[in-house]
């Protein structure tokens, strides 16, 4: 039975990776990425294991996003601090560093100590 193939398992894993590339990508807090409207969308969000109240976030981003599209990052940036900000009882944030990664899958790395 070396050469032996189970197609009808094999349809269902195509048809499986079909659903799931169809099914729409989600922030980290659940809601839909929606790249065309937001510019970035946050992804990843860890703690600092040695630093108490200081976060390390990694969005997706467009990539080459023009200058009115960098008003609209500075925004959302914005709302994801202060939706983590309320989540977490904070009421103060301080961007500690900011940086892009545009090489094949656009990065954008944000460092936030929050009081």
């Amino acid at each position: 039975m070396g050469g032996w193939v189970d197609f009808g398992m094999t349809k269902r894993i195509f048809i499986m990776l079909f659903l799931a590339g169809c099914a729409p990508q989600l922030d980290y807090f659940g809601n839909p990425i929606k790249l065309h409207e937001d510019i970035i969308s946050l992804t990843k969000m860890r703690k600092d294991p040695s630093e108490k109240d200081k976060f390390y976030l990694t969005f997706i981003e467009v990539y080459n996003a023009s200058d009115a599209q960098v008003l609209k990052k500075e925004r959302t940036l914005d709302r994801y601090l202060d939706l983590i900000m309320k989540y977490y009882g904070y009421t103060e944030k301080e961007i500690l560093e900011q940086k892009n990664h545009n090489i094949l899958q656009p990065r954008y790395y944000v460092t936030v100590k929050f009081h």
